[in-house]
């Protein structure tokens, strides 16, 4: 069979086998992958796609049905596939738009809060520290009886001020970085994003923070237009609002794209898109979101007032959904009034919701398997802890949500303690561990077991959960491929086709050789290579190659990789003895295999029912003929993930 003869075949059979054309939605391809949004991927049969010539393995994830063909190869099937499909080709961003169509509203909101965050997430981290130092810096009391740092060694009073003027600014202006990725993520100019972030954070507005004051002295500025009474109010530190503008901003630029002439185009869709959407900002949003805000307080205010403790646990428990739309802003002129009658509770509540937020951000650093988000996770969870929590919470909590539900559950118990004690601020302060200084001095102590309440319980109620499959998805993985960071690159495509690479051909644990409790492999005396204990009886080929040796008691597999690597794949210890009993050969010496080929199955509770153990050395046989032989991973491991990397000389 001709190349040309094997794409076609390839292709037309993955069009049945995925459910036909009228189950494909849209299609795309990486560098190694077929990517595909299904109507039903229950339709799609994958042990008959693993089948396929030319087909490598098969996972879902994020809504995409994805096919690993291979480099060089997936271009080709792809070309084929569509046109047997009937459907025009897409790209990756189109695919991944159209696996979005298919979550609920829930998790579309989750994930649109989350890829507008993402990219915001450094210079929130920056600010979140910058503030925290400068916190330490004039906390009354914290290090010098009475006084601050700052007022103790007056030289470091313009440090502080200029490490706040440094700190304040992404948060002052943090509408108009929320404007620039929302638009751009919305479809529309980024730039026009950025200036109707702008117009919500104009120095003619009122402070969005000094809301509170006004209210009281009901000296509110506003606008009379068109017979409307605009309250000209400003949008510092607002999340929903800046949303709510930027998809209207998008949805009418495109639109007036459509119908402005091309020759006024560039002059009139900007001035009206950014005029009509300010407008609309100030006049419906803003209004509704105020209203919106108010009616959630006065609830939140009945909740403690009213049902004590129980009311503190539900008021924590709901806080962070609060900071996630920025309603939490509309507390202030509620905190401020509250202090001045004497003490406030609402700091020790969002102090609460704070750190138990970055408890969970921590536990998740430790429980993803995800590199790039333990990063994030790292920063964002201190920066929490001090006090700031949206990077920890739309980078890193609500993306693997267990830590979200984490964080509130956290949260309440702190905040039901921080209730049962009357836990008083005298003064607005920093939400998070050095908020001690603000309360009153009675309550200091019980500030602070409620604060290492909420952080404990956070952490430990996140990590039972990452425990449990029906909340940690990435427990529900069967691949290797499925274990990817959820930032999608072309990295990860490069991974699947290196050649110095052996793939484990088992589920399970992977040990180093000198743990196999056999001296003949710990001596390796066979070879060089790395273990596996078995958590299911599949064996599979972990590379393109002939089988050489298949040993008639089917416990035992030699494969010469297409790169000469000569490999030994011996399930179980001095499982010989068992002359094949319990043991099946699904391929045959001579065959030419590829990765994911099924090629023995095995009873493994049987085998071990009989005394044997199912440790399952991967010694590559001609060691010699290589610079070095080392083990890639320890602990949990899946079919097809890396396991051994080969050095040449």
């Amino acid at each position: 069979m001709t190349k040309e003869e094997r794409y076609q075949a390839a292709a037309r059979q993955l069009v049945e086998l995925v459910g036909g054309k009228e189950n494909i939605i849209s299609a795309a391809h990486c560098a190694t992958r077929l990517r595909l949004v299904l109507k039903d991927e229950s339709k799609a049969d994958v042990d008959k796609i693993l089948n396929v010539d030319l087909v490598k393995g098969q996972f879902a994830n994020g809504g995409q049905f994805q096919i690993i063909i291979g480099s060089g190869t997936v271009d080709e099937v792809y070309k084929r596939f569509v046109e047997a499909a009937g459907i025009s080709e897409a790209s990756k961003s189109d695919v991944k738009q159209a696996a979005v169509q298919k979550m609920n509203p829930v998790q579309r909101l989750v994930k649109t809060l989350s890829d507008v965050f993402v990219p915001l997430i450094p210079a929130l981290v920056a600010s979140g520290l910058m503030m925290g130092l400068n916190n330490v810096l004039t906390a009354n009391g914290l290090f010098v009886p009475n006084q601050s740092l700052t007022e103790a060694y007056p030289a470091l009073s313009d440090l502080a001020a200029m490490i706040n003027t440094f700190a304040s600014a992404a948060y002052s202006f943090l509408p108009v970085l929320i404007g620039f990725s929302a638009t751009k993520m919305f479809g529309g100019n980024p730039y026009l994003g950025a200036a109707v972030g702008m117009i919500m954070v104009s120095g003619d507005l009122l402070n969005a923070y000094s809301y509170g004051t006004a209210v009281t002295e009901g000296t509110i500025p506003v606008w009379h237009v068109f017979g409307l009474t605009i309250e000209k109010v400003g949008y510092q530190g607002t999340v929903l609002p800046v949303l709510a503008a930027s998809f209207i901003l998008a949805f009418l630029e495109k639109r007036l794209h459509k119908y402005i002439p091309e020759v006024l185009d560039n002059l009139v869709t900007p001035l009206l898109s950014v005029m009509i959407t300010a407008f609309l900002t100030f006049t419906v949003v803003g209004g509704i979101m105020r209203t919106a805000g108010d009616l959630l307080t006065n609830g939140l205010l009945w909740l403690h007032d009213s049902l004590g403790v129980i009311g503190g646990m539900v008021f924590g428990l709901v806080y962070a959904p609060l900071t996630m739309t920025g309603m939490h802003h509309s507390l202030l002129p509620v905190d401020i009034q509250l202090v001045a009658a004497g003490g406030s509770f609402l700091l020790g509540i969002a102090s609460c919701n704070n750190v138990a937020q970055g408890g969970a951000t921590l536990c998740a650093m430790l429980r993803t398997k995800d590199k790039k988000l333990k990063s994030v996770a790292a920063t964002s969870g201190i920066s929490a802890l001090l006090g700031i929590t949206e990077p920890a919470m739309f980078g890193v909590n609500l993306k693997l949500k267990y830590p979200f539900y984490g964080a509130m559950l956290g949260s309440a118990l702190g905040c039901g303690y921080v209730t049962f004690t009357n836990v008083l601020n005298t003064s607005p302060g920093s939400s998070g561990v050095i908020g001690f200084v603000c309360v009153q001095p009675k309550s200091m102590v019980n500030f602070m077991i409620a604060v290492a309440i909420s952080i404990i319980s956070g952490f430990v109620i996140t990590y039972i959960m990452s425990k449990m499959k029906r909340f940690n998805s990435e427990l529900l993985e069967d691949t290797a491929e499925k274990k990817q960071p959820e930032e999608d690159t072309e990295e990860n495509d490069i991974r699947e086709t290196e050649k110095d690479v052996i793939c484990s051909p088992v589920s399970g644990e992977a040990i180093p050789m000198k743990e196999v409790p056999d001296d003949t492999f710990v001596s390796e005396v066979l070879g060089k290579g790395m273990a596996v204990i078995p958590s299911e009886g599949k064996i599979v080929s972990p590379c393109y190659g002939t089988i050489t040796s298949f040993f008639d008691t089917k416990h035992a597999i030699a494969i010469t990789s297409d790169d000469g690597v000569q490999l030994l794949i011996h399930v179980g210890i001095n499982t010989v003895e068992l002359g094949g009993k319990y043991y099946e050969a699904h391929a045959a010496q001579g065959d030419y295999v590829k990765p994911g080929q099924l090629l023995i199955t095995f009873d493994i509770n049987a085998v071990k029912k009989e005394g044997y153990d199912v440790t399952t050395p991967v010694i590559v046989a001609n060691s010699d003929d290589y610079a070095e032989i080392k083990g890639l991973i320890y602990g949990e491991i899946r079919q097809m993930e890396p396991l051994i990397k080969i050095e040449e000389k």
